[in-house]
């Protein structure tokens, strides 16, 4: 008589990767049950995608009038290239929705994979990781830089899972990470590069008594030295060709601020100002409790995270604002001193009602960020329905100027719907990215860190705004008749949000005029706020 194999038992799924797995649904869920997630410049970025899609098809000679390639390696790649030739099999709102459903994805999980490499249970500390989802860099539109957050942590969890092992094979893999990360943004490959070598420093230092200097140089800092070279010669390529660029810094008080309230997850409504203050509460008590914990014992191996925090508060305090063409330096720098945080909280043995509170509030601030944001972009999308509306009366293979009077939207009694960012001020890219037209709106057109940049001649920043920036002002400084000396068209005006008494405003009366004078409108929203204006026929 055979015996019965025995019963295995079943494995039971932890209450942690439950309370994972649920807010990786609710973040995702705004995505997919909303027509857009507006942010400032991701119409824009659909724009650009449009383009670099139909730009090489015979059919598509008026955007290769109005715009050339740029073939420079440049270090926010990343997602055009999703957007343009891996998704190009969808459509462009459908594709940016699968690529935000795949950054949602990516920094929660590789922040986990980060911690597990620490240590196996240190998993629950990923849930400190989702406020930081739909931060202000996010509702910006700079999704390259987002992507670049978990990059990071790819790398930084890749180079902990052997650090001492500095194989052919695993520096080529940090290699490509690192490069990864140089495509995503270049901020963020400071930061990793600095962090690498910083952990890898630390323990280098504290086993220099028995493996002496060149022993733990090699042992420790050699792979990721080499590793980082072929990022940094690419990122030294970019930012020397542009040495001459503005540079700008923000007051310091301005600086301390930012990073005690951990300002760079505040965006949208006011309300979330508290919210991020109160994150940065978290994360100061709980760096007190691990500090109380360790203050009779000697300096461990993990203590390089608590370094590598200290050294990119203070980058984030020295930094300028603006550097080689690019801003918000100081805005991106303040995630990362709480980041690079939570893999030093992993070196903790935490007790139960320490994990279990830890949870609880985080996943409490997270789940208030997200509902303050998803109500939000549900009024935001209303806005933009009507904008995208207008587009149906637009014909293809022809331009368009999005004019935009309202930046951050209006509530009924006058004042801003939306905190700090402009979700409306280049909205007119969701029509640019359903058909074939010229956004002559299109400011990343205008700069020299995009796939696809204006030809010179036709470049609106230089010849159809009348003040630096003067199409994002509000209102808008531009001169119609200026830009058509240039042999350009302007064939569709689209205005946004122009109330009656601002009419009589010098640069709106201005535009109003050149209007009158050669356009007639086309449509109207029902509510007024959008108005289309063609071009008459000459003759």
């Amino acid at each position: 008589m055979t015996l019965p194999p025995p019963l295995v038992p079943r494995r039971r799924i932890s209450g942690e990767s439950l309370l994972f797995g649920f807010l990786l649904i609710l973040h995702l869920a705004p995505i997919w049950l909303l027509p857009f997630i507006p942010t400032q410049d991701g119409p824009g970025h659909q724009a650009l995608a449009f383009i670099l899609r139909h730009y090489g098809r015979p059919e598509a000679g008026i955007l290769r009038e109005y715009y050339l390639p740029n073939r420079e390696a440049l270090p926010n790649w990343f997602f055009f290239f999703l957007m343009s030739k891996v998704l190009g099999f969808v459509s462009i709102p459908r594709a940016e929705k699968i690529l935000l459903t795949a950054y949602v994805l990516l920094l929660p999980l590789s922040v986990r994979y980060a911690l597990r490499t620490i240590d196996p249970r240190a998993g629950f500390l990923a849930v400190l990781s989702f406020p930081f989802l739909y931060n202000f860099l996010f509702q910006m539109g700079f999704f390259n830089f987002c992507f670049s957050l978990g990059a990071f942590f790819c790398a930084v969890g890749y180079w902990l899972e052997a650090p001492d092992r500095a194989t052919l094979l695993r520096t080529v893999g940090l290699a490509f990470l690192i490069l990864w990360v140089y495509f995503c943004h270049p901020v963020t490959l400071a930061v990793t590069v600095a962090t690498l070598l910083t952990l890898a420093g630390w323990r280098m230092l504290l086993a220099l008594r028995s493996e002496g200097l060149a022993a733990g140089f090699r042992r420790w800092l050699l792979g990721p030295l080499f590793a980082s070279l072929p990022a940094l010669v690419l990122m030294a390529a970019f930012v020397g060709k542009r040495t001459g660029s503005k540079l700008s810094f923000l007051p310091l008080a301005v600086k301390l601020k930012h990073l005690a309230g951990l300002y760079s997850l505040a965006s949208v409504s006011r309300s979330t100002i508290p919210l991020a203050l109160a994150l940065a509460v978290l994360f100061s008590l709980v760096a007190a409790f691990c500090l109380w914990s360790r203050r009779k014992r000697s300096l461990e191996t993990g203590d390089g995270w608590l370094l590598a925090a200290a050294l990119l508060s203070v980058a984030c305090l020295a930094a300028p604002s603006e550097l080689s063409g690019g801003g918000f330096i100081n805005h991106r720098l303040v995630l990362f001193p709480f980041l690079v945080l939570i893999p030093w909280f992993a070196t903790f043995d935490h007790p139960a009602w320490r994990r279990r509170a830890i949870q609880t509030v985080a996943a409490g601030l997270a789940l208030a960020f997200l509902g303050v944001f998803a109500w939000m972009w549900s009024r935001i999308d209303e806005g933009i329905s009507r904008i995208v509306a207008a587009g149906r009366h637009i014909e293809p293979d022809h331009t368009v100027l999005f004019l935009s009077y309202a930046h951050q939207g209006e509530r009924r009694n006058g004042r801003p719907l939306v905190f700090r960012t402009w979700p409306f001020v280049h909205a007119g890219g969701y029509i640019g990215a359903e058909k074939r037209l010229v956004d002559l709106s299109l400011y990343e057109a205008s700069e020299d860190y995009f796939p696809i940049y204006f030809n010179p001649r036709l470049d609106p920043a230089r010849h159809l705004a009348t003040v630096p920036l003067g199409i994002e002002t509000e209102p808008p400084r531009v001169d119609l008749l200026r830009y058509k000396r240039t042999g350009g068209r302007i064939d569709y005006v689209l205005l946004w949000g122009l109330r009656e008494e601002r009419r009589d405003e010098p640069a709106v009366r201005k535009t109003l005029r050149q209007l009158a004078k050669g356009y007639e409108e086309v449509w109207t929203s029902p509510d007024g706020w959008v108005e289309l204006y063609r071009a008459r026929a000459r003759g």
